[in-house]
């Protein structure tokens, strides 16, 4: 039997899903918590970088690519969000990216929806180190090694070839410098982690965790560089509405440690050539981005419970 976490049971194609307990931890309560609605959480010390796209555009961002469109259409939270569409034919996405002051451990939390009709997509939100010499070193790496001037991860849905709802289980797609070759291709494309970790996991699992489509949902997850060269010690995880449901150790992301990770990739990327989702693409589908933050300790999902006294937040989406 397959199990997905109590929030996202329902129904999938006609068949019932059960709700189960996700295996992980308790909730963590990070930083957010003290910042309701995250009013001021962009002045906490630990925080590199905060947009919830209330100013009506995208001057924040170091470079954007496709049509990104802030709508006031259900937010998340305040009075907008980001739209990012695939139209078969037409577009294979958009994205967004964010250049930043360099470091060993990153977070990155942010709040997504799904369009009813979602079905799959190719890759999804990424944290990437590139050289200081080079901020573009870690992209256009697309089945290649790391060389030790770049490495990158990101969370994103894995359809399974076919053999998940959409939009897929939860995983992490990741380049590091020990990762497994391709053996059908000869060539070094991102090696998935699925939950709950420690090891690599497999795809389709008993311990699969599909996010639910049509509702905003919290996303987090995390980056540790490896403290030497020689040393497996670097981790990622990762969190949904507040739960970890998977923490991976023993990664070895760089060989110097002046290799920091310095860049989120905002981006919902397919409908490609290279796409092999291809065969369950529908006409079209959307994404929407609210409260997305960077910082260098845990986030944790917005904060809504108002100690006495305090100013209340809004948050607005379902």
């Amino acid at each position: 039997m397959t199990f997905f976490p109590a929030w996202a049971a329902g129904t999938v194609a006609g068949t019932s899903v059960l709700a189960a307990t996700v295996i992980a931890t308790e909730p963590t309560t990070g930083m957010a918590a003290r910042y309701p609605g995250d009013d001021g959480l962009r002045n906490h010390p630990a925080v590199i970088f905060v947009e919830d796209f209330e100013t009506g555009t995208l001057e924040r961002w170091d470079h954007v690519r496709g049509q990104i469109n802030i709508t006031d259409v259900r937010p998340h939270s305040g009075r907008r969000c980001a739209e990012m569409t695939m139209i078969r034919g037409r577009t294979t996405g958009q994205d967004a990216k964010k250049w930043f002051r360099g470091a060993d451990r990153v977070f990155v939390r942010f709040y997504v929806r799904f369009s009813p009709e979602y079905r799959y997509l190719h890759h999804f939100v990424t944290l990437l180190a590139n050289s200081p010499a080079n901020r573009w070193s870690a992209f256009g790496k697309a089945g290649q090694r790391p060389d030790g001037t770049w490495f990158c991860s990101g969370m994103e849905p894995w359809f399974a070839w076919g053999r998940n709802p959409p939009p897929g289980e939860l995983a992490m797609y990741t380049y590091f410098l020990d990762m497994e070759l391709d053996q059908k291709t000869g060539r070094y494309y991102g090696n998935l982690f699925f939950p709950p970790g420690p090891g690599r996991g497999t795809a389709a699992s008993p311990n699969r965790v599909v996010p639910a489509l049509d509702r905003w949902q919290c996303w987090e997850f995390m980056i540790e560089a490896n403290s030497a060269p020689d040393r497996a010690d670097g981790r990622q995880a990762m969190w949904l509405e507040g739960r970890r449901i998977a923490e991976f150790k023993g990664l070895r992301w760089r060989l110097s440690p002046e290799l920091k990770i310095n860049c989120l990739w905002l981006q919902h990327y397919g409908m490609d050539d290279s796409d092999p989702t291809r065969a369950h693409w529908p006409e079209r589908q959307t994404v929407w981005f609210d409260d997305v933050v960077v910082a260098t300790q845990y986030i944790g999902p917005m904060a809504t419970n108002l100690a006495a006294g305090a100013a209340p937040s809004t948050v607005t989406g379902r």
